[in-house]
């Protein structure tokens, strides 16, 4: 079989793939703290350094293009929701969460406090403060300085734990706004970020060039497909009739 096929085959699958991220940032249009995911195309043969001696043509024709994605660290609107436990971090800076799976990182600053008092996410995770602990509040009110200082009826209480990373590439995005760090801990650094009470971070998510970004993969796909047909239908035919002659 044309081996030609493998490759626009491998590129209507990272087309697919690129939907699928695209389809993903559209859904979370709305979620605050949602960093956009941005896919990019790469050449899987070069990407693991075996093309250095390649024939131009073999290498057009016998290259699969794979799709990779990265976040955008952009940041994104701050929405005023005159609400005293939503907070919206100005500068670099995250959260830090004790999620089921372990530390996790987030700029989704919707905090709620359940039935034992623990500052925690809108998902329910605790939030941790300044001693590595999760933030127990109890009753009473609730007051979040600009530096994440917490008091409880003017009494101070803890700090919001903020950190940030120098390179953002160890950081993975998992459901929920949340990041993962694939370093562990040890690449965490103190934050001087500002917290601004009363707003949430919107998603960064552009929607007018996440529309045009998913016609344009969408041609990309016909036209690849079109290829795969050209390949199939009339190249082959045409070889086929030549070697019988």
């Amino acid at each position: 079989m044309n081996s030609g096929i493998y490759t626009a085959y491998s590129g209507m699958q990272a087309q697919a793939n690129a939907l699928d991220v695209l389809a993903n940032n559209l859904a979370n249009v709305n979620t605050p703290g949602f960093k956009a995911e941005q896919a990019f195309f790469t050449l899987l043969q070069e990407s693991v350094h075996e093309a250095e001696n390649q024939n131009p043509l073999y290498a057009a024709i016998n290259n699969p293009v794979t799709v990779q994605s990265t976040f955008s660290n952009e940041k994104g609107s701050m929405v005023n929701t005159y609400r005293d436990l939503d907070i919206a971090i100005e500068g670099d800076g995250f959260l830090v969460i004790q999620a089921p799976q372990g530390i996790r990182y987030t700029r989704n600053g919707n905090l709620h406090m359940n039935s034992l008092g623990i500052l925690t996410t809108s998902e329910g995770f605790p939030v941790l403060g300044s001693e590595n602990k999760p933030i127990n509040l109890g009753p009473g009110k609730v007051n979040i300085g600009e530096r994440g200082d917490i008091k409880l009826d003017e009494v101070d209480v803890d700090r919001l734990k903020l950190v940030r990373f120098e390179d953002l590439s160890y950081l993975e995005k998992e459901g929920s706004s949340l990041f993962n760090s694939r370093r562990g801990q040890d690449i965490e650094l103190e934050s001087d970020a500002k917290v601004r009470v009363g707003f949430l971070e919107q998603s960064n998510v552009n929607p007018v060039q996440a529309v045009v970004r998913m016609v344009s993969i969408l041609r990309n796909f016909e036209a690849i497909q079109k290829s795969m047909n050209l390949i199939t239908n009339d190249m082959n035919k045409k070889a086929i009739e030549t070697l019988s002659r």
